[in-house]
């Protein structure tokens, strides 16, 4: 694709980006305009601080994700984009492990301890919370497999479009909870 049909792509992709880290900033409590802000209409979430700091870490990572995502598109390295999404959102990746359903105990055993941070994560984050991150690590599996599509026929369109469905969870979920 001539990279000048690719420039509003990659605009929107910076947008969306953009966007994200708005929501991102404002969910860790930072107001870039130093503005007085109404009241805050996000379920406020309460972690234990070890959590906290590992949910918050999650989140950059998400977003850093996200950008290697977007620079692999930008140059059309679509098998790159599908592995880094594959490996660092997909449904197997490490940070899915927080949001999938937990396994529920076998007859008469005892529910399995908190002793793992994605264990805490499962206790602590309320369910629709959790359904959002699913469906964004979803979107994430789902995106790799759009991508490699996508290099075959050259059609930059809907690997991005298959990206948006990864951030407009990112969107929702940040919308809706905030951490501090």
């Amino acid at each position: 694709m001539p990279r000048v049909l690719m420039l509003p792509i990659v605009v929107a992709l910076f947008m969306t980006t953009t966007a994200v880290l708005a929501q991102h900033a404002e969910m860790m409590g930072h107001n870039p305009t130093g503005a007085m802000s109404v009241a805050d209409p996000r379920v406020r979430l309460s972690f234990p601080p070890a959590l906290q700091a590992h949910f918050l870490g999650n989140m950059r990572e998400h977003i850093q994700t996200v950008d290697a995502i977007l620079q692999a598109l930008a140059e059309a390295d679509f098998d790159q984009a599908s592995r880094v999404a594959k490996e660092n959102l997909g449904l197997d990746s490490p940070s899915a492990a927080g949001c999938k359903p937990s396994e529920a105990p076998a007859a008469g055993g005892a529910a399995k301890p908190a002793d793992s941070m994605d264990a805490m994560m499962q206790l602590y984050m309320p369910e629709p919370m959790r359904q959002v991150g699913l469906a964004m690590h979803t979107a994430a599996s789902e995106f790799a497999r759009v991508a490699l599509e996508a290099k075959q026929h050259h059609d930059t369109t809907s690997a991005v479009a298959a990206l948006a469905a990864v951030t407009q969870n990112c969107v929702a979920c940040h919308s809706a909870y905030r951490v501090r």
